[in-house]
């Protein structure tokens, strides 16, 4: 807008200076051309396909031949193609020594085809190629649907021997890709009838079976040629999922179903008839064994390791997974020491006997590495090849565990300073409510005991009422976080206090890993049962590293590891029989009522080992935990710490030991002191009340000078003091003898007796004797001071005697009086001569 003159505005400055002015539009700008595409758009439709298929073109080239140069020496040669079919599973111990081995390549003999049965050949051909002569080795509707809809089915017998010998099982469309070429240089190497019997030689038939041999063996007892066409259907009707379809482990029902399958598609190709079908459903099979016989040293260990890969490797929705697991030719470095195994095995062994006479027939023990978490050696039963039990895993069952379950909650209680060491209990008849009275094992009561010697002599009343003062809810989460996941809340509000005696159920290996935590420091590791895994290439598969945590304070793992290595605190009931020589190994059994489950278990810094003994149809037995399942326990131990030095439990900061009195548990006001004794507290629990030392005396026998004198009744040693107070007596033990030098009987001190001066044959001082009345009175009178204590001796028969004592006879009465008197007095004591001249004064 234009002003009027005179009021023009100033001239802006800077940025503001064209402020208002309309401002041209600049130019538009040219799309810059890239000259660099230009090429490929001014090309024809046919050159853009061609540009952009070669890459894929050459790709699809280049892989079959990479393939078949990378594969052709191995597919060339049967002997390594045979070998590469290591589909099996390899478990070595911690140092690779063979532990179990399952369907490798080098163990199975190779069967001819002429030597397996006629029904075994055509039912798998009926079954999973039907034109196998036919093809050349590959179906492309089977590779298409693998590759797309990622399910297995469709390949053919070449393609699937290629697949278990050259490649790998993964579902993917390069896989499948390769596998054609594969399965093409099979067939232009090897004729129909070598590649149908590589093919039965090296499948998986399931019961950890691979091979024709194998399988025929273990299912039937017979060899490959022997099997009947129900057999051979069956056998073949297993092989899309052996674990699933087994008869023997798997699903009987699904097993006959499949055998009902087979048979028909048998019919549908004219390999046999309706009635040869019938006839074949109809058959009842009878199994070589519900169980294979396994050789290996540590079976259930090895189990446990395949159930753990399984578990690790494959998704929990993977019905096939285990099946995959034996043909994936993994080669396993386990945890286990083949040695710390067989001395496990050997001292279950010896023990069986003893168990047998006292009505037990099974033991299962493991040794775990405190440290690590590591398994180093695991028992699963005393014979896992005995058909009616052994095949159970018992380190791994839940059983009661009785009285092994006390330090649990006494960590626990510990740990948060419910109680301590020094807390007193009473041992007495207690009704804890409902009727529930719990008895101690030797049917007696103790009175007041402390938490310490509570545990030691394994006493019921106390426990209970710790586990009531801690709390029931309390008491399961410590078992929770100890890693013992059977014994849940559920089971808390079930079983009540009864839980405090192990009236849940928990396995030895969670029992015994949680004492492990209490061995480390309370950090516990997961058990470990595999170091690493290789696969049939050699290749590291990825393993998940161990895990710990914080299972329990250092404190309260060291209280409880304090008591349960007191010695001392055990001895009186338990004798020396959980003792390990020269090493400190803290230990606890258990019992669980008619003897049905006998528990031992113990570690120290560097070993836990756990024990169970009994029966598995819960039988009772004879006796209990220290004396059934100890032995084991004890005799492990002491080989795994021998030649070691002793590795005592560090004590850790905010643990301190302090004087506590005896009396009442309280601490003393004057450490060290008489009536007292040193007891471990956290330092957040010490006793709040304080004791004065009340100390009693007693009256004592001296037993070096024979005195009587009152000392403190803590201060009694009874190779110093006796409390009979008769062997203080102040008259001394006395003899009579002869005086040789003056002819006389005369009495003296014992220990002054000396056979130069005297004689103990008092008849040589009469026959010398002159009859006199002297020596008479003086007869008369030594007898008389001799028995001064005791009684008077009476001269009844003695005519002479006017007197009535024999101190007052008259010596006018000759030497008849006194040869009287003498025969009939000696006469009267000799019948009674330990009484009456030895007298103890």
């Amino acid at each position: 807008m234009q002003l009027p003159r005179g009021r023009q505005q100033p001239a802006r400055m800077g940025r503001y200076a064209n402020f208002g002015e309309v401002r041209q539009s600049k130019p538009p700008r040219r799309r810059r051309e890239h000259k660099h595409f230009l090429w490929f758009w001014n090309m024809s439709k046919k050159k853009k396909a061609m540009v952009i298929l070669t890459p894929f073109l050459l790709f699809l080239l280049i892989v079959p031949i990479l393939t078949y140069l990378y594969y052709a020496r191995d597919i060339s040669d049967q002997e390594r193609l045979m070998n590469r079919n290591n589909t099996g599973i390899v478990l070595n111990d911690v140092n690779n020594k063979p532990l179990y081995s399952v369907g490798r390549a080098q163990h199975r003999n190779m069967v001819k085809l002429a030597d397996i049965s006629d029904s075994m050949k055509n039912a798998l051909l009926a079954s999973e190629d039907k034109d196998f002569y036919k093809h050349p080795g590959f179906s492309l509707i089977g590779i298409f649907r693998a590759a797309f809809q990622r399910h297995g089915g469709g390949s053919t017998i070449t393609q699937q021997l290629a697949k278990n010998t050259v490649l790998t099982s993964e579902q993917t469309f390069m896989r499948k890709y390769q596998e054609l070429f594969v399965a093409l240089a099979i067939e232009q190497n090897y004729t129909k009838d070598q590649i149908l019997e590589m093919y039965l030689n090296s499948v998986y038939y399931g019961e950890d079976s691979f091979g024709i041999e194998e399988a025929a063996k273990i299912y039937f007892g017979k060899a490959p040629k022997d099997l009947t066409l129900a057999e051979s259907a069956m056998l073949v009707g297993v092989l899309p999922a052996p674990t699933a379809y087994s008869p023997i482990s798997g699903s009987p029902e699904k097993a006959k179903q499949r055998q009902k399958t087979v048979l028909g598609r048998m019919v549908d190709v004219g390999a046999i008839t309706n009635e040869q079908k019938d006839a074949a459903y109809a058959q009842q099979l009878s199994y070589a064994s519900t169980a294979n016989t396994v050789k290996s040293i540590a079976p259930h260990f090895a189990q446990m390791v395949i159930n753990q890969l399984k578990q690790k490797l494959y998704s929990a929705e993977d019905k096939n997974a285990y099946d995959k697991l034996m043909r994936s030719g993994y080669q396993v470095k386990t945890t286990l020491n083949m040695d710390t195994q067989q001395m496990l095995i050997d001292n279950v062994s010896k023990q069986i006997p003893y168990l047998n006479n006292r009505g037990g027939t099974n033991a299962s023990g493991v040794v775990i590495d405190v440290k690590t978490g590591r398994v180093r050696a695991l028992v699963g039963s005393a014979d896992y090849n005995n058909p009616q039990w052994g095949n159970v895993n018992m380190a791994t069952t839940p059983r009661q565990p009785g009285s092994s379950f006390k330090p649990i909650y006494y960590a626990g209680a510990l740990a948060e300073g419910v109680i301590t060491p020094a807390t007193i209990f009473q041992d007495k008849p207690t009704d804890f409510g409902g009727g529930y009275q719990p008895l101690n094992a030797d049917k007696r009561w103790h009175g007041s005991v402390t938490t310490r010697r509570a545990i030691s002599w394994s006493l019921n009343i106390p426990s209970v009422e710790i586990m009531k003062k801690f709390g029931i809810s309390k008491s399961v989460q410590t078992a929770n976080n100890l890693g013992i996941s059977s014994i849940t809340q559920a089971t808390g509000e079930k079983n009540g206090l009864s839980l405090a005696l192990g009236s849940g159920e928990a396995s030895l290996t969670q029992m015994t890993n949680a004492y492990a935590a209490f061995g480390n420091q309370g950090q516990q590791f997961e058990l470990g049962l595999i170091e690493q895994v290789n696969d049939k290439y050699n290749k590291k598969v990825s393993w998940p590293n161990a895990t710990s945590k914080r299972a329990i304070s250092e404190g309260g793992a060291y209280l409880i590891s304090n008591i349960l290595s007191d010695n001392s605190a055990r001895a009186s009931v338990f004798g020396s029989t959980l003792t390990v020589p020269g090493h400190t190994a803290a230990v606890k059994t258990g019992t669980t009522n008619d003897n049905k489950d006998a528990w031992t278990i113990g570690y120290n810094p560097q070993y836990a080992v756990g024990v169970w003994v009994g029966n598995n149809d819960n039988t009772p037995m004879k006796n209990g935990g220290s004396d059934m399942a100890g032995p084991i326990w004890r005799n492990t131990m002491t080989k795994l710490l021998a030649g070691q030095s002793n590795t005592q439990f560090p004590v850790p900061s905010g643990v301190v030991q302090r004087s506590v009195c005896t009396s009442d548990g309280g601490l003393a006001t004057t450490e060290n002191a008489k009536g007292t004794y040193k007891e471990y507290f956290l330092t957040g629990a010490l006793p709040t009340k304080q004791c004065n030392v009340v100390r009693t005396k007693i009256e004592v026998c001296n037993l070096s000078d024979k005195k009587m004198e009152s000392i403190y009744e803590d201060d009694f040693d009874s190779t110093k003091h006796s409390k009979n107070s008769s062997d203080c007596s102040t008259t001394k033990q006395q003899i009579r003898v002869c005086d040789v030098e003056r002819k006389r009987i005369i009495a003296i001190d014992e220990k002054d007796f000396d056979s130069s001066r005297y004689s103990k044959n008092i008849a040589s001082c009469r026959s010398s004797s002159s009859g006199s009345s002297g020596n008479t009175s003086d007869d008369s009178d030594n007898s008389s001071t001799i028995n001064g204590n005791t009684r008077r001796r009476n001269n009844t028969g003695n005519s002479g005697n006017t007197g009535g004592t024999s101190g007052d006879t008259s010596g006018t009465s000759g030497t008849s009086d006194d040869d009287s008197s003498g025969q009939n007095n000696q006469n009267n004591t000799g019948g009674n001569n330990n009484n009456f001249f030895r007298t103890n004064f």
